[in-house]
């Protein structure tokens, strides 16, 4: 639990409703295992880019999951660290995954690439900012609109399987 009574389970899933009290959480960084965890993350989002490269020219052969099986283990490093938001924002994409099957993802293989790069990118600003949070402060909106990001991309998913 950090400062400010946030635990865990109070931020995962993700919901729009919880969007601004994700963001304002407060994460209690295990600095020895910090650089250890980072480095996983840094490979891990590397591996996503890839996937999704691979993706968009048409050559990969499980993107969704492979994608799903990075952003799993990211949010349990994450959390095991203590980095609460991260472990949201990578366990909200790994949910989301989870849960599309590849026939329904071929149409909104554009917004899911969008997103998990917006994702990626809020998550490469959050290890900036346990480095030197003075410096690297994220703003709570850019966590907002990445929690937005991922529930709009829910949202068409679930409006898609409806149609068919």
């Amino acid at each position: 639990m950090n400062p400010h009574g946030i635990t865990l389970d109070k931020v995962i899933p993700l919901s729009l409703e919880r969007a601004e009290e994700a963001a304002a959480v407060r994460d209690e960084v295990d600095m020895e295992l910090f650089p250890f965890f980072e480095q996983e993350a840094e490979t891990g989002l590397k591996t996503v880019e890839s996937i999704l490269r691979d993706w968009d020219s048409g050559s990969a052969t499980s993107p969704l999951k492979d994608l799903c099986r990075e952003f799993h283990t990211l949010k349990g490093a994450a959390n095991s660290i203590g980095h609460v938001r991260i472990g949201a924002l990578a366990g909200g994409m790994k949910d989301l995954l989870d849960n599309m099957n590849m026939k329904n993802a071929v149409p909104l293989r554009l917004p899911i690439i969008k997103t998990c790069i917006f994702v990626s990118s809020t998550i490469h600003s959050l290890l900036r900012e346990t480095h030197s949070p003075r410096f690297n402060q994220v703003k709570t909106e850019q966590i907002v609109a990445t929690i937005q990001s991922i529930w709009r991309l829910r949202e068409m998913a679930e409006r898609l399987v409806r149609a068919i």
